[in-house]
């Protein structure tokens, strides 16, 4: 991770301070232990896993330093979710939503961010948001189109 974004200060930085990065070699002729353990198809490959070594988002290949950033984010968010935090959740979520509104992995980032506030407070409103903030600002985005079931529920 000594190349392209990962190269850079500030994701060296958050990095550090937000997950226990972990660099090994990958051998294509002869895969790794790890590399077969984790089910490693190509580089690089991040793995989001709670304290217990639970994977629960996996990221392939390389992306520019803003779009990795996001997507860091989202990882966290992700992870929190599944665990059932969905305050820290809600925190990660929004915080890839306001800091990097034109990356990639935003449409996926406001329909989950919804998910985590009707899981947190279990207000049916939270699904309709879900579907309006889609439609309004990511409608062509395979997450719109899964927040059509959202439009049922009155706003």
């Amino acid at each position: 991770m000594n190349a392209g974004p990962y190269s850079e200060e500030k994701v060296q930085r958050f990095l550090e301070e937000e997950f226990v990065p972990l660099k090994s070699q990958c051998f294509w002729k002869e895969r790794t232990e790890l590399m077969k353990q984790f089910d490693v198809i190509w580089t690089p490959t991040f793995l989001f896993q709670d304290a217990g070594g639970k994977v629960h988002r996996k990221l392939v290949g390389a992306l520019p330093s803003d779009d990795f950033l996001a997507q860091l984010k989202v990882g966290k968010g992700m992870v929190f979710l599944e665990m059932e935090r969905n305050e820290d959740a809600i925190k990660w979520l929004q915080m890839a939503i306001d800091e990097h509104p034109d990356a990639g992995v935003v449409p996926e980032a406001v329909f989950f961010l919804g998910v985590a506030r009707y899981k947190a407070t279990h207000e049916a409103g939270a699904l309709r948001n879900i579907y309006d903030a889609l439609t309004q600002k990511y409608p062509q985005s395979e997450w719109a189109r899964r927040a059509l079931p959202y439009a049922q529920i009155p706003g």
